[in-house]
Order: C-alpha cells, then sequence, then structure tokens
C-alpha cells in the first residue's frame, strides 16, 4: 500500500502522576504484524524452499564499550506466560544485527562514534534482565487494550525489580511494538514482543539469523494461525527493534524514502547483509536522523555529563492556518539551552500524507536558535483532514525535547 493509505494511532504528549513530562510518538512496529493489519507489509513475494545465499556479510560480535550509557535489556513474563527458551542467546544475536545496522549508518552519515553499548554479565555475555510480572498479561494490557496502562504497568513492576531505567523491553503480553521517549539524558522506555524469542523467526547463532532474512520457509505469524515466509517475519522482528529504539534516540517518522528504517525501510533490513547490494545502503538512517542520534548520550563521545536540563523550545507555531492546497506551511521557531542546541528534526502527520519530515538542521552549539521557518509539504495539503507538526531537538550535551503543534486545514 502507499503511504498515504497507512493508519496510524495518534497520541498527544500528557501529564503523568510522576508530573515528569512524558512523549509518546505512535510507532510503525510490531503492531503491523498483528491479525487485522498483516496486509501493510511490503515484503516481496517469494516461493517457499529458495535457498539461502552462501555469501551472506555477519556482524561482529558485540563487546563492551565502557560506556557510561549503556541500552539496558529486560525480558518481561507475567504469571500466565512461559518463558521462551534460550532467550539471552536470541537478545543477543538481535543486538548485534542492531548494533551493526546502528554503527554502519553512523559512520555512513559521517557521524563520529563507536556506537551502541549494552550490559554485560560477567562472563561477558549479553546482560538481558528476567523481570516476572506479579500479574497476568491481561493486567498490563488492559482489556480493552490501553497504551497509557500497558507503559504505566510495565513501568511500575520493572522499576521495582531493577534499580535503573529499562531502555528496551521483550514483553509476553501481546504482540506490540511501541514507545515512550522522555525529555531526558536517558531517552525513554519501549516495549515490544516477546514473541521475537520464537525459534521459527529468531535463530540462536548470527549465522543462521542473517539466513533467517533470506529464507522463504512459511512460519506462523505473531498471535494467529496464518504464514509468511520466514524472512517477513525475521527481518521486520529485528527491524522493528531498530526502529524502535531510534524513536528513543530523537528519531520521527519519514516516509520520504522507502529504505528510511524510520518508515518501513527495515522490512528488507536483510539485503544489508548481501555484500552485492549493500554498499547501496538499501535499508538507511537519513542523514538527520542520524545526526540527532548521535547527539544522544547511547552514541555521543563527548557531552558534559553535569547538563541534565533538556533545550528549551520557547515557541513552535504556525503563523497562519493552513489552507487546502498550500504547498509550504510557515512556522516561527524558538529555542534554547544553556550548553548548547545540537540538532532538531521536524515532521509532518497528516494533510493527507503519512509521517514525512519537512525540516531539520544541525544547530552547531548555538545556544539560541530564533528563526521563521518554512517547511515544505510532501504533497499539497488536502482539507479532508487535520494537519501536525512534530519538532524534536537535542542539545549538545545528549537531553533531548519535543514540541507538537495542530492544525485544522481550511478549505480554499
Amino acid at each position: 500500500m502507499t503511504p498515504a493509505a497507512l493508519t496510524q494511532r495518534d497520541r498527544v504528549k500528557s501529564e503523568r502522576p510522576s508530573s515528569r513530562l512524558l512523549l509518546l510518538w505512535p510507532l510503525v512496529g510490531l503492531g503491523l504484524l498483528l491479525g487485522g493489519n498483516g496486509n501493510l507489509h511490503a515484503a516481496e513475494p517469494s516461493s517457499p524452499g529458495s535457498d539461502v545465499p552462501s555469501d551472506l556479510t555477519i556482524p561482529p560480535a558485540l563487546k563492551d564499550l565502557g560506556r557510561d550509557y549503556k541500552v539496558r535489556l529486560i525480558y518481561f513474563v507475567p504469571t500466565d506466560r512461559e518463558v521462551k527458551p534460550g532467550y539471552e542467546k536470541k537478545a543477543e544475536v538481535l543486538m548485534r544485527v542492531v548494533a551493526d545496522i546502528y554503527r554502519r549508518e553512523m559512520k555512513a552519515n559521517g557521524q563520529k562514534t563507536r556506537g551502541l553499548d549494552f550490559e554485560f554479565e560477567e562472563d561477558g555475555r549479553l546482560k538481558v534482565h528476567l523481570v516476572k510480572g506479579k500479574n497476568p498479561a491481561v493486567f498490563y494490557t488492559g482489556e480493552p487494550f490501553s497504551e497509557d496502562r500497558m507503559f504505566e504497568s510495565h513501568m511500575n513492576e520493572i522499576a521495582e525489580a531493577i534499580p535503573h531505567r529499562a531502555n528496551l523491553v521483550f514483553s509476553e503480553t501481546r504482540g506490540i511494538a511501541e514507545a515512550l521517549p522522555q525529555p531526558d539524558i536517558f531517552g525513554g522506555f519501549s516495549i515490544v514482543s516477546g514473541d521475537v524469542f520464537r525459534d521459527e523467526i529468531t535463530a540462536s547463532t548470527i549465522e543462521k539469523q542473517i539466513g533467517f532474512f533470506f529464507d522463504t520457509t512459511p512460519v506462523r505469524k505473531v498471535e494467529g494461525a496464518k504464514t509468511e515466509p520466514r524472512k517477513v517475519e525475521s527481518q521486520v522482528t529485528n527491524g522493528v527493534l531498530i526502529h524502535e529504539l531510534g524513536h528513543i534516540f530523537g528519531m520521527l517518522h519519514d516516509s520520504s524514502q522507502a529504505a528510511n528504517i524510520m518508515f518501513y525501510g527495515y522490512h528488507h533490513l536483510g539485503r544489508m547483509y548481501d555484500p552485492e547490494i549493500a554498499g547501496t545502503r538499501p535499508v538507511r538512517f537519513s542523514r538527520a536522523h542520524a545526526r540527532i542520534a548521535s547527539r544522544t548520550r547511547f552514541l555521543s563521545e563527548t557531552f558534559d555529563e553535569s547538563d541534565s536540563e533538556p533545550p528549551v523550545i520557547r515557541e513552535f507555531k504556525l503563523l497562519r492556518p493552513p489552507k487546502a492546497g498550500d504547498e509550504t506551511v510557515t512556522v516561527s521557531l524558538k529555542m534554547s539551552d544553556s550548553g548548547g542546541l545540537g540538532a532538531f528534526v521536524c515532521m509532518q502527520r497528516g494533510g493527507e500524507w503519512i509521517d514525512s519530515m519537512v525540516a531539520e538542521l544541525d544547530l552547531q552549539g548555538k545556544k539560541t536558535f530564533e528563526k521563521t521557518v518554512t517547511l515544505k509539504c510532501p504533497k499539497p495539503l488536502g482539507s479532508s483532514q487535520g494537519v501536525r507538526y512534530m519538532i524534536n531537538v537535542v542539545d549538545v550535551n545528549g537531553n533531548l525535547n519535543q514540541e507538537i503543534v495542530d492544525s485544522h486545514v481550511a478549505p480554499n
């Protein structure tokens, strides 16, 4: 389907009981793997039984980079669900792919970073915190399903079990992929389905996992009886982890190029391990997204750890209500940060278009930025729906903030 035909749940920032501002972006993630939305896959059709190429590129092993800001992994299992065997080995396989794509794409976009770091056990194995929930799965998701309940219930019990912040949670509650970015140095909290640890879609060795990206053997889809080629399930579930962490690192959706990981590019993750085409970056982060992510403390090599205050977005507003047929929108943007501003990205949603980046800039450490900015719409605005603009800004010390402006598109 074309980008304009896709649908997503809209969310706005809200105040929580903790009084901290929690910012939630709706995601293109494992939600697209579930029953009713299975037709949104962009995978290429293929016949079961085709051979897996023998000359695939294998990602390097994970190693402790000694960073103070590491991606923390949690495996959350409610009382009425079972721990999947071999989850630790599979998590390490998945994270080798995640770390490899971040390292390669940061380099391709000219960002100087050693890449992502993770927690490790004393014997060198990747550390995955197993947290057994106190309640059955429905307690954490609600019935009907509630995103607010899911995040708050998971966060509360994980915080009781583990004294430090979680970043990526594999949950056995349901097939889901959502992120809750937060305006601070730790970036946020994301939840993905524990179904990723199924033997059918994630292997226990990296060589076999990369082979899965090309394997057309039919496997069962998430939470259902239907099947599709293994390569579809494996590429998407592994790719979604890259996508979700991208939201925590300040990235927004961007449908401007089909190859973008922050759109549906991760559906073709295996192409990055085919040596014949990998050099063309068939799956990628945009330069702007690589830049903003590289400023976070998970990827930055230089920052002032004493600065934990997010940048201030003093003004982000449309100078006039948009009209149907407009091809540009003008906004007034005023931002400041005592330590210096790093970068910003701006995304348009609606106006008869799905989530596309419409502005970005390297702020190069400026303490203030005040400018009237013209945003070029992906296509002329339509009056059948409203339009939303989201801006993410990160400072030079890895603090993140967001602002949202909504408007009705008036008839011309």
